[in-house]
């Protein structure tokens, strides 16, 4: 666990809720000089506080659907583990690998166009998995909502990405300036300059629009739970009570919680619902779990567990979105 104090705190405060703001605007937050910020926030980055920042893309609006696989491999060695890891993060459809703990070996998130492409993507990576794959699930996802900020018990906007209908016409030039932003959303209007051969005036007002066009939602940061005293933990809930009130109040108490720092609904699979929960040490697992089956029981019901070993792949998006 790597020791946070008061100013850490500030940065990290406002990479989570814009982690594009100015360097000048930082440093009045954190009461600190430019120098001081600069050699802060290089230093988180250096020790893996926060992996990475990032613009948030709605990728409905790029043609894109998410889905989540879960991969269960048996009989395999660590070396062979390692080797079909490697050439899974490789792979054009896939944005995040988590390694897990449990009957889940591997989580997987998937983009596609269209089901046709899902199901080649799925006939690539089972194929990449050979005979070591053991159960497998493929779950479309119709909501998810991601609470990073509850990682540094900061209360801020949820951020609800939903499916969309309208797409807007984008060229390649936004296409090329998205990949970036998501890469790296510190990046300065100057160095897109460069990149894009496109001067600083035409790509702010590129940016803004696409802002405006709610494609990028807004910049945050991808921060190491790890690093702050944090085991993440997966379950995997069932709805046995389908009407709508009964689950508003669910995600409700999900937007609220301050150990969940994200849930995906399915539209349909084996279960309805993968919640992420933060915690310190496993009795907190326990006291969450027993206070879900307290105020949820005639709602939902485990379906399963796990614990997250590690995250493969930051979570960026795929290369099949910029081909």
């Amino acid at each position: 666990m790597i020791k946070i104090d008061k100013p850490d705190s500030k940065i990290l405060e406002v990479l989570v809720q814009n982690s594009r703001l100015h360097l000048t605007k930082l440093c009045k937050f954190a009461h600190l000089s430019r120098e001081n910020t600069h050699y802060r926030l290089n230093r988180l980055m250096k020790l893996g506080v926060v992996k990475s920042l990032n613009a948030v893309v709605n990728t409905e609006l790029l043609g894109f659907k998410q889905n989540s696989l879960f991969l269960q491999l048996n009989k395999i060695n660590k070396q062979k583990e390692n080797q079909i890891i490697s050439t899974l993060k490789n792979h054009k459809s896939i944005s995040w690998i988590g390694l897990l703990t449990g009957k889940w070996s591997l989580a997987i998130d998937i983009y596609a166009r269209n089901e046709e492409e899902l199901a080649r993507n799925l006939h690539e990576i089972l194929n990449i998995c050979g005979n070591h794959i053991g159960e497998y699930a493929l779950l479309p996802i119709e909501v998810k909502e991601y609470f990073i900020y509850k990682v540094i018990n900061l209360k801020h906007k949820n951020l609800e990405i939903k499916r969309s209908i309208i797409r807007p016409k984008l060229d390649k030039i936004d296409f090329h300036i998205i990949k970036i932003l998501n890469a790296n959303s510190r990046t300065t209007y100057a160095d897109l300059s460069k990149d894009i051969k496109l001067t600083a005036n035409a790509i702010k007002k590129r940016i803004k629009l696409l802002e405006k066009e709610k494609i990028i939602l807004g910049y945050s940061s991808l921060l190491n739970h790890k690093s702050l005293g944090y085991e993440w933990y997966g379950l995997q809930l069932k709805l046995i009570k389908f009407d709508d009130k009964s689950i508003e109040d669910f995600i409700k108490y999900l937007r609220e919680h301050p150990k969940v720092i994200f849930y995906y609904k399915y539209v349909s699979g084996f279960w309805n619902f993968d919640l992420g929960v933060l915690v310190k040490e496993s009795s907190e697992l326990r006291d969450f779990i027993n206070e879900l089956r307290d105020k949820f029981a005639e709602t939902i019901k485990i379906n399963d567990s796990f614990l997250l070993l590690e995250e493969i792949t930051e979570n960026t998006l795929p290369k099949i979105m910029f081909l």
